[in-house]
């Protein structure tokens, strides 16, 4: 995932450089047709320059001085000329998306600040395309889909689904709007269609526009990609285990194998260990189903790191379809 965020922001920085290169060459094409003797002019002052470099160097300054003002003659000729016919002296400059790294995205050997940028873009492009809620927000979750009269959950307890849904919605908006990476990770439990992914992209989306890196993929997903790297060099889970935030999004339906259960406890393990926080969502309903599916050494780290949420209520997704 990394790679490919990385290999994607080069390739759009590749392209706007081409880009930039093809609208400069056309410029120049169309200046030469119009105005042939600016081109006569630049080649006398690229001449004249090099034979003011060899005075300096010489320290030959009458010599110098006196190309120096040939130069800036022949300069205000060409200034001249351009003006005259439609141009400015910065049509002759080859124009930057980023001035600063001249569209290459790194300066001195380190990545210039248009190249990060790129690379967050990418990983949201790369959230949309998996992610079955892309566009989600927090304006578009829609609380009063949920009962406002009480019902029993699974240990016998009453509960208005409204009321527990409001807290749940309440507490995740304030979580993204002001996330930090020392933000705790949170456990979304519940029946399919109970707005889990929703909320977990809701606060995926906020985070990435203030700026933060944010992994998402699904369990299938994932550990079907981390089965296949295997047998290959890709590397699956860098970026999930360095970035600011990590959505595992529909834990519980994957089919696991001893090695993905490593991996998930090398991503759940490591993050924890750095304190970098996740959300997972799962369509378990209880912690016993948790524990019963991923073994005490996964299970008792998620509940005793994350803040876990029950989802209640009725299947959102065929309700809407009705």
């Amino acid at each position: 995932m990394s790679g490919e965020s990385y290999n994607n922001a080069y390739s759009v920085l590749e392209n706007r450089r081409l880009a930039m290169r093809a609208k400069y060459f056309a410029k120049q094409d169309e200046i030469n047709k119009k105005v042939p003797m600016v081109a006569e002019i630049t080649d006398e002052i690229n001449h004249l320059g090099a034979s003011y470099t060899l005075a300096v160097l010489g320290k030959n300054k009458a010599e110098a001085d006196k190309l120096r003002r040939e130069m800036d003659k022949l300069d205000d000729e060409r200034t001249r000329l351009l003006k005259e016919n439609g141009f400015s002296k910065k049509d002759l400059e080859m124009e930057y998306f980023c001035p600063v790294c001249k569209d290459t995205g790194f300066i001195n050997g380190r990545t210039c600040q248009c190249m990060k940028e790129e690379i967050t873009r990418q990983r949201q492009k790369f959230l949309t395309l998996l992610s079955p809620a892309p566009q989600a927000d927090f304006e578009s979750f829609n609380l009063d889909m949920y009962p406002k009269t009480a019902v029993e959950i699974s240990n016998g307890t009453m509960i208005v689904p409204y009321t527990q849904m409001k807290r749940i919605y309440e507490y995740c908006q304030a979580y993204a709007h002001n996330f930090s990476t020392d933000n705790k990770s949170l456990l979304m439990l519940g029946s399919a269609g109970l707005g889990k992914t929703h909320l977990a992209c809701a606060i995926a989306n906020q985070v990435m526009k203030d700026g933060y890196t944010v992994m998402y993929s699904s369990s299938q997903s994932l550990f079907s990609k981390i089965e296949q790297a295997r047998f290959t060099d890709e590397d699956v889970i860098s970026d999930i285990l360095n970035c600011d935030l990590f959505i595992l999004d529909d834990l519980g339906a994957e089919s696991m194998t001893n090695y993905s259960l490593s991996v998930l406890y090398n991503i759940v393990n490591t993050r924890m260990i750095s304190k970098k926080p996740c959300i997972y969502t799962s369509n378990l309903t209880t912690q016993a189903a948790l524990q019963k599916r991923y073994g005490e050494k996964i299970s008792s780290r998620l509940l005793g790191t994350c803040d876990t949420f029950f989802f209640v209520g009725n299947d959102i997704r065929i309700m809407k379809n009705r």
